[in-house]
């Protein structure tokens, strides 16, 4: 008898913690237009933490900058150019005919994309022992699983460094420790 697979489970976003700053409420934020790219950090520092980085040097990358984004972040809410994953949870709604992921919208994106690092920090850990030093130490990790293309890592080797700078230094020191999202399954 075979072992049952497990299921994959699909976020539905109920709501947010009732404390959450108004600008980053889920009333107050535009689910249907991708923001600017100071605001969309903001956003994932916020929400991502310590993956905000990487979240939008990979955004740039694959879909990019502000307001020209790429024919998959148009038409399937798809910022990072994210597969449909086999048993990984997701909030990934379907998948296109090339197996990328579709979103309901860009922040259900941007919150996949934190699931797929969570899972991404525990294959390094599993693999090196402990955890990552820096997001250049994690994507020499990730050329590996995210995109094997020399294009796409010496892109981002200069993604990095260059969302560091330009948006990163911009932030407040802030402490989201107890910042957390409530979820439902669908």
């Amino acid at each position: 008898m075979e072992t049952p697979r497990p299921q994959k489970k699909v976020f539905k976003l109920v709501y947010f913690k009732s404390d959450l700053p108004n600008k980053f409420s889920q009333d107050s934020l535009n689910l249907n237009e991708i923001p600017g790219m100071q605001e969309l950090f903001e956003i994932a520092d916020y929400y991502l933490g310590k993956y905000a980085v990487f979240f939008i040097a990979i955004k740039i990358e694959e879909s990019g900058a502000d307001k020209k984004p790429s024919w998959l972040a148009r038409k399937y809410n798809n910022l990072t150019g994210m597969r449909f994953p086999k048993s990984r949870e997701t909030y990934a709604i379907g998948a296109t005919n090339t197996n990328y992921a579709i979103y309901r919208n860009w922040f259900e994106s941007m919150l996949d994309f934190k699931i797929y690092m969570e899972n991404m920090d525990k294959s390094f850990a599993r693999k090196k022992g402990r955890e990552y030093q820096d997001e250049m130490e994690m994507l020499n990790h990730l050329y590996s699983y995210f995109n094997g293309f020399e294009k796409w890592y010496n892109d981002m080797r200069f993604l990095i460094p260059f969302v560091q700078r330009k948006y990163a230094k911009n932030l407040p020191d802030k402490d989201n420790s107890n910042d957390i999202l409530i979820f439902d399954y669908m």
